[in-house]
């Protein structure tokens, strides 16, 4: 209940006039004195009493104003000091507030890409708050970006993208958040049955032809029998044994069975078999299947450039260039869409023989990126990836004109303003950067780029083991097939 306030009444005061007329008796029958009658001493006072002064006399004379003093300006200055202080906080805040609702507009919209550099922002202005020690002053946005980073990631790749990268959801916060938590739980569901399974591994010794496809497979199966839980994780135990033997032609078939199940399981999802899947179809040229997880891919994010770039690529392997380009032309009236479709149409023209037109789509975009400037903005940063992935395919151009040693130049520049900015090229960037070392006979090049990919746990691709054994050639490489190292 609210506080009810009470008011006195205000009663007027008689004054001293009105006061006199009511207790004064009636004129009739006052007792008024005569003149004579009038007492000597009274009279007395009368003729000795001070005549009235005027009223300017009486007035005493104004004190001089004084200024304010001391506690008064100290009042005052620690007034304006508490303002300055309030104020930086809500300056800060105000610079906390764009980034992240751009951010949640764009993840509304499923612009994953825009929403992904949104929260780089703003992680980037919470590390900006901790080198000027505000996060005291609750000047931070806590975890919030980390957070709706990896819901998003979680989104496009699953729990096993986590796993696989050493991603643990539960040791990055103190509290796993609420949207996190059935993401968290199946992380460390498969990190503990891929626990589970290095201890079989080392109770059954290094295998003898090293890490083969039938001794994880061992390992997978007796770990899967010492699980109690084993059936109700039956799908993951599937997913798992598709990582690791998807390299293995004689367990394609296995596989392939592996994958059909996995899609007819009601508890199956795009993350357990889609990898796999897609490099299968690579393989066997089933470009009906490529452009189908493509446009998958597409829905899941509508600013997934490479997924867009391997819809062109099966749609001109499958039906030709024609159709392609108007493929690549129906794509490009998304905003985001411009430069991704640039890069496929000169991966046509490269593969037609094309090569200026080739380069010149690939200048266009790379032009546009500052790449001595620093990247503060999401725009600007669109713009470096953009850069990155132009590099790249101007890289496979220069390779295919004879030019390694200039296109290895391209790419490590291009690199290096990247990684200024915290941005990283995909994988397939770095296998045509090795492809450019051992073309040029860069062997130095070459094999310190091999030990930092083994060294961050990547497999060197078959193909490059080719090309540096003379079993194949650059033409091979990006022009047959499905081309490339994306697979």
């Amino acid at each position: 209940m609210g506080v009810i306030e009470i008011q006195e009444t205000e009663v007027p005061r008689l004054d001293e006039f009105e006061r006199e007329e009511i207790t004064a008796e009636p004129l009739e029958t006052a007792d008024v004195p005569l003149e004579d009658e009038i007492p000597e001493q009274a009279v007395l006072e009368e003729e000795t009493a001070d005549p009235p002064q005027p009223e300017e006399d009486q007035a005493k004379p104004e004190k001089p104003i004084k200024g304010p003093r001391f506690w008064a300006w100290s009042v005052a200055v620690l007034l304006m000091l508490f303002g300055l202080g309030m104020l930086v906080p809500a300056v800060w805040n105000a610079m906390l507030v764009p980034p992240a609702v751009s951010g949640l507009v764009a993840e509304a919209a499923g612009n994953y890409e825009s929403a992904m550099e949104a929260y780089g922002q703003l992680y980037q202005t919470d590390q900006e708050t901790q080198a000027l020690g505000l996060p005291a002053l609750g000047l931070s946005s806590g975890t919030f970006p980390m957070e709706r980073q990896y819901i998003i990631l979680g989104k496009l790749y699953g729990p096993l993208y986590f796993v696989r990268y050493q991603m643990s959801i539960s040791m990055s916060f103190q509290r796993v958040p609420r949207g996190l938590r059935k993401l968290a739980a199946q992380c460390d569901e498969l990190s503990g049955i891929l626990d589970g399974v290095n201890v079989q591994l080392e109770a059954l010794g290094e295998a003898a032809g090293g890490q083969d496809s039938a001794w994880l497979l061992a390992g997978l199966e007796a770990a899967r029998a010492a699980d109690e839980k084993a059936d109700a994780r039956e799908l993951y135990y599937q997913a798992i044994a598709l990582q690791f033997t998807a390299g293995d032609p004689e367990q394609k078939q296995a596989n392939l069975d592996r994958i059909a199940a996995l899609k007819a399981d009601p508890g199956g999802r795009f993350w357990m078999y889609e990898d796999v899947e897609f490099f299968f179809a690579s393989q066997s040229g089933d470009y009906d299947t490529l452009a189908a997880i493509s446009d998958a891919r597409m829905k899941r994010n509508r600013q997934e450039s490479q997924a867009m770039q391997d819809k062109i690529r099966a749609v001109f392997l499958g039906n030709g260039a024609d159709k392609a380009l108007a493929e690549a032309k129906a794509l490009g009236r998304r905003s985001a869409a411009r430069d991704s479709m640039q890069l496929a149409k000169a991966e046509i023209n490269y593969r037609q023989g094309k090569f200026d037109q080739a380069i010149a789509l690939c200048d266009a975009i790379l032009d546009k990126a500052d790449l001595a400037a620093p990247a503060e903005t999401p725009a600007q940063t669109t713009a470096l990836r953009s850069a990155l992935e132009a590099a790249g395919v101007k890289g496979v151009v220069l390779l295919l004109q004879g030019k390694p040693g200039d296109a290895a130049a391209l790419l490590n520049s291009t690199w290096d303003a990247a990684e200024m900015n915290g941005v990283s090229p995909r994988l397939n960037y770095v296998y045509i950067l090795l492809a450019a070392y051992i073309a040029g006979g860069d062997e130095d090049g070459a094999s310190g780029l091999a030990q930092q990919l083994a060294g961050s746990g990547y497999a060197i691709p078959q193909v490059i083991s080719d090309l540096q054994e003379g079993g194949t050639t650059i033409e091979k490489i990006f022009t047959e097939g499905w081309g490339g190292f994306d697979a």
